[in-house]
């Protein structure tokens, strides 16, 4: 195997098995450097992307080590995690050639300061491995105790390290803990600790011990990570908090005191519900706050902001993205932004995404996507989108819980859409887990609040159409379940209503199939269509149907099909109807003795007269037929009134007079 060092670049990690790097450890008497990674961690990349390429970093590591890296979810990777206790990435090892760990640091950190801990590795008396043997032998010096903490701090081993730092504290005066070999253990004790109030009562010392600017940066940064925690969710007496820092840093002579002045008023601002105060401190150019401060203030503000602010804030929002690193940043301020523009808007807001876009947003902000599936030449799709889609309440609702978009079912990806949700009727509305599976849909629209409260039957599991699929895949055959997801399909026009239905009816004994909870089996020609089994039982038990629903709601369903033909037939002029049809429809008019028989033998006389397209003939059939028709007026009127279109003015007159009578 061959391979050489090339100064002047980064780390040279190289593309060796565990084993091989041992043996090549071994024949060039190094030490081996391992980076355990994984693909999705973000300090893992931000060593490969910003520390390791640096040439200073390969000037220390690769004359000292053989350095490899392992992805600990691939290969030998999870192997290796198991053997090496692996519990947080990035993980580094500091291994000899006989395989034995030497050291572990947890965490990455800038190049100075990350070749810092790793020289702690190298060095026997300060390595991990040594001191834990030490340690276990109980014969360790206060120096040793401080250097076994730093280096279990550097681990990341939670539980050793307390124990640790109880022996420390029971040993170590205050004089001690501000030595600069103590200063690696006071960094890690963050605001309200007793290690940072002795850093803040005697600030001079640590000052003359560390250095102004260390013991400085200790403050600034947890005093700010204080102010930043008061916003918590969770924060107990936040206002209480923030004033005591105040208070402190009165007292407190810090370089960058009037930063963090700057981020308590904005704070204070935001914990106090001031949405103006933080909409002004946030647009001036010198409030000297960072731009995630004032991200931070303002997105706390966001439940409470009017339309009004929300629309100014979107609009401060601008800056900032303007001015925000391409990448993770911009497209983080953006998504902040974004949902200030949504809170200004009046109605839903419907976003310009395309479904696999919206789909991405979906999982990134955990909500569904509400998709409005639509034609141009829709009415009621015009009205929901001029007439309900721009009410305010229902913005609010729709714009909180989802993220909204919509389809033209006729162009685009709008077809493809249609197929991939079953669309069969306009408007349809989709309601789409972020996993891209179905949670709900509804067909037809209503009125603003009745709306609401249909797209609300999507958050409950024993209404959404995707739990009820989910169900009836898995097995569920209960009785109530297949009649409510039944009627569910027939809402949605599935074709798949029938067969549940069939399933159902199978199911049902005699006694169940005339009762009310089921009738909507047999109501429906959809579900008991001409020659089914369920239509051949309706007839057969009609008196007790008749009993259970009435007489007038079963002679309704069973003269809906021949009333609908009858208006078919009237409205198709010119088209050839023969004659035995309506001798077929009489018949079975009479066979059934419906309630309604008249009406009905009164449209088939008018049916015959219309096809007979004698104007004289039509208007004597109407004048004695329509006393005793009961069907739609509107569409009869319609309908009959084109055939005296042609005829003379007394003609037109004789039907204007039965038309005022009867329709």
């Amino acid at each position: 195997m061959l391979s050489f060092t090339v100064f002047g670049q980064g780390v040279n990690f190289e593309h060796l098995t565990f084993d091989e790097a041992l043996a090549k450890a071994k024949a060039e008497n190094k030490l081996i450097f391992m980076d355990c990674y994984t693909t999705w961690c973000g300090p893992c990349k931000y060593m490969t992307e910003n520390v390791f390429p640096q040439e200073k970093a390969g000037e220390y590591f690769n004359p000292k080590f053989v350095c490899v890296k392992f992805d600990m979810e691939k290969g030998e990777g999870p192997e290796l995690a198991k053997r090496f206790g692996v519990r947080a990435y990035p993980t580094f090892f500091i291994i000899r050639p006989d395989g034995t760990m030497q050291h572990t640091v947890v965490g990455g950190g800038e190049v100075d300061d990350f070749i810092a801990r790793i020289e702690k590795g190298l060095n026997e008396k300060t390595s991990l491995d040594y001191l834990n043997k030490l340690y276990e032998k109980g014969k360790m010096n206060k120096k040793q105790l401080i250097a076994y903490q730093i280096a279990l701090l550097d681990a990341y081993d939670k539980a050793k390290s307390t124990e640790v730092s109880e022996k420390l504290n029971a040993v170590l005066k205050d004089k001690d803990k501000m030595k600069k070999e103590y200063w690696p253990i006071m960094e890690n004790d963050g605001y309200g600790s007793d290690n940072f109030k002795l850093v803040v009562n005697n600030v001079v010392t640590f000052r003359k011990n560390i250095g102004k600017e260390k013991v400085d940066s200790y403050l600034y940064n947890n005093y700010s990570r204080a102010i930043d925690n008061t916003m918590r969710r969770g924060a107990k007496e936040p206002a209480a908090q923030l004033n005591q820092i105040r208070q402190e840093l009165a007292n407190l002579d810090l370089e960058k005191k009037d930063q963090l002045t700057a981020k308590l008023d904005l704070i204070e601002a935001a914990v106090n519900g001031d949405v103006e105060k933080v909409i002004a401190l946030a647009s001036r150019e010198d409030s000297g706050n960072d731009v995630w401060s004032i991200v931070s203030a303002l997105t706390t503000l966001k439940p409470k902001a009017t339309k009004e602010q929300a629309g100014r804030i979107a609009a401060l929002g601008n800056k900032f993205i303007e001015n925000a690193a391409p990448g993770r940043e911009k497209a983080y301020l953006e998504t902040v932004f974004e949902g200030f523009k949504i809170a200004a808007h009046t109605g839903i807001y419907f976003q310009e995404l395309t479904y696999e876009q919206a789909l991405e947003k979906a999982k990134q902000q955990r909500k569904r996507l509400f998709i409005d599936c639509y034609t141009s030449w829709c009415g009621p799709c015009q009205y929901m989108a001029n007439k309900v889609f721009t009410q305010e309440n229902v913005g609010d609702f729709f714009n909180k819980n989802f993220i909204c978009v919509k389809y033209d079912m006729e162009k685009g990806e709008g077809p493809e859409l249609g197929k991939k949700f079953g669309v069969r009727a306009y408007p349809t509305f989709v309601i789409v887990n972020p996993d891209g599976s179905i949670r709900h849909k509804l067909v037809g629209g209503g009125e603003g609040e009745e709306f609401i409260k249909r797209v609300e039957e999507s958050f409950d599991d024993e209404k959404a159409l995707g739990t009820s699929i989910t169900k009836y895949n898995e097995g569920n055959r209960d009785k109530a379940f297949l009649a409510s997801y039944a009627q569910t399909l027939l809402d949605l026009y599935d074709p798949a209503a029938k067969d549940v239905a069939n399933e159902l009816f199978i199911t049902l004994s005699d006694e169940e199939k005339v009762s009310p909870d089921y009738w909507f089996i047999f109501d429906r020609k959809e579900l008991s269509p001409k020659g089914s089994d369920a239509e051949k039982f309706l007839l057969a038990n009609r008196a007790k149907f008749n009993a259970t629903k009435g007489k007038e709601v079963v002679d309704t369903r069973l003269s809906k099909d021949l009333q609908r033909e009858l208006m078919e037939i009237l409205a198709t002029k010119g088209q050839a109807i023969k004659a035995t049809r309506f001798d077929e429809i009489t018949k079975e008019v009479k066979s059934l003795k419906l309630s309604n028989e008249k009406s009905l033998l009164g449209l088939v006389a008018i049916g015959r007269a219309v096809k007979n397209g004698n104007v004289d003939r039509f208007l004597a059939t109407c004048e004695k037929e329509m006393p005793k028709v009961k069907a739609d007026k509107r569409l009869l009127n319609y309908y009959l009134s084109q055939l005296t279109t042609r005829g003379t003015d007394a003609q037109k007159a004789r039907w204007k007079k039965i038309a005022d009578k009867y329709l």
